[in-house]
């Protein structure tokens, strides 16, 4: 008789959910890029500001724990630069993995590539899209496929807690749970 262990060695289409984690680096370097980075790709801010909600973004690229990101915040905090550019520099430097994000307005159908992310900026600007009389939520297909395909998720908002619990149904929602939730908090570096 087969005993599960054989099943577990033997059977190559189950294979376990994996989530890659990304050890980036001590502490102190990924700050000091991440700062670097900031500087350099974000010049509309006269002078950089270390906001207390960095830390914990650099802390995740420290050691991402196989989560991925979602950073929440008001308009002007630097959100979409720090997926956008930042995070991209860093990983782009340690791993040499190329990463890009797609504007949640613009996300049309999951690029199912091999890519292990999926990266949305400015999550609840898009529109749910009809194709031939089917509403397709690009952003709940998106979130879903990254849970099935155990690909890492990195998403901006600028919606509070409430509002995404209002936007989204639940399966959604719990999807998310996938991600360290870093909320960013301060006023808008834009004059």
């Amino acid at each position: 008789m087969r005993t599960i262990e054989d099943t577990f060695k033997n059977a190559d289409f189950l294979q376990p959910k994996v989530y890659n984690r990304y050890k980036l680096g001590a502490r102190e370097e990924i700050k000091e890029m991440f700062i670097k980075s900031f500087e350099y790709y974000d010049r509309t801010v006269d002078k950089y500001k270390h906001l207390p909600a960095y830390d914990e973004i650099i802390d995740w690229m420290v050691d991402t724990k196989g989560k991925g990101l979602m950073l929440m915040g008001e308009c002007g905090l630097g959100k979409s630069t720090i997926l956008n550019f930042v995070i991209p520099a860093i990983f782009r430097t340690r791993t040499n993995k190329i990463l890009r994000s797609v504007p949640a307005k613009e996300l049309g159908a999951v690029d199912r590539n091999k890519a292990p992310f999926i990266i949305v900026d400015d999550l609840g600007t898009e529109s749910i899209k009809n194709d031939y009389g089917t509403k397709i939520d690009a952003v709940a297909d998106a979130i879903s496929y990254a849970e099935d395909s155990s690909k890492t998720l990195l998403i901006t908002t600028n919606l509070t807690p409430q509002a995404l619990k209002e936007r989204y149904d639940e399966r959604t929602l719990d999807r998310l749970r996938k991600c360290k939730v870093v909320i960013i908090k301060g006023k808008s570096f834009r004059n």
